[in-house]
């Protein structure tokens, strides 16, 4: 029979080793909370530029075109940006983490603030993929292959053409394929909401087919399958 006392000892040091695990998990939930906060605190101090918030706190109802505003958000990019040096592997990392971190800026914005940071990520990869290239192309021109890319314009001639208002505007081109109801649903003159939406809806026709071949793919998260399906398209798109 063992006696009360070793009982008593046994009991207290079963107690102490609890207390110092409780400790130890409190310790580590507070470091994981501190380090979620710092980087909420990074995300909304030291991740954005200043042209990219000036997007953001553009009045939705202000009145701008599509060639404009995507030739805004490559400036936005190139100007809040520092030139660095990209492997392949870099610009995937560098399209995830950024996606990840500006997403958080766009919480008090709205859809539509959250559709400018996404079109604004994609954007800042197509110039990650030409800085890796070693290329030299204007803001305009990396316009015109994103209108490509999101299948706001059936090729680059067009595109160009239409930043450079020698040819039909995207606004024409894409009333074509619409039909007469969508055509009367559209606001005249085009405002910023307007057209952020515009292009949003026509990049969802890319989304669908880069997501065909990766089943179970979300857009609202960008995952590295994403990713990956987008820097692909870039590539071929700046090839072409």
């Amino acid at each position: 029979m063992t006696p009360p006392m070793a009982l008593s000892d046994r009991l207290r040091t079963k107690l102490a080793d609890a207390a110092e695990k409780t400790k130890a998990v409190a310790a580590d939930q507070a470091a994981a909370a501190a380090g979620k906060a710092k980087e909420a605190l990074e995300a909304r101090s030291g991740s954005a530029g200043p042209r990219l918030l000036a997007l953001l706190r553009m009045d939705d109802d202000e009145p701008v075109t599509i060639e404009a505003l995507v030739v805004l958000l490559v400036d936005a990019v190139r100007k809040d940006d520092e030139a660095r040096e990209l492997s392949d592997k870099d610009v995937f990392k560098a399209a995830r983490r950024r996606y990840r971190r500006l997403g958080m800026l766009s919480l008090p914005t709205g859809p539509v603030g959250w559709r400018v940071v996404s079109l604004y990520c994609e954007a800042a990869t197509v110039c990650d993929i030409v800085e890796l290239r070693g290329e030299t192309i204007s803001d305009e021109a990396v316009a015109a292959h994103l209108l490509v890319l999101w299948d706001a314009m059936p090729d680059l001639a067009s595109a160009s053409a239409a930043i450079l208002r020698t040819g039909p505007s995207v606004l024409q081109t894409l009333l074509a394929r619409y039909s007469a109801s969508v055509r009367e649903r559209l606001p005249d003159p085009m405002t910023k909401r307007a057209v952020v939406t515009t292009i949003w809806k026509q990049r969802d026709v890319m989304s669908e087919v880069r997501e065909a071949a990766t089943p179970g793919v979300r857009e609202n998260v960008f995952p590295g399958k994403r990713v990956k399906a987008f820097i692909a398209q870039a590539h071929a798109q700046l090839d072409a």
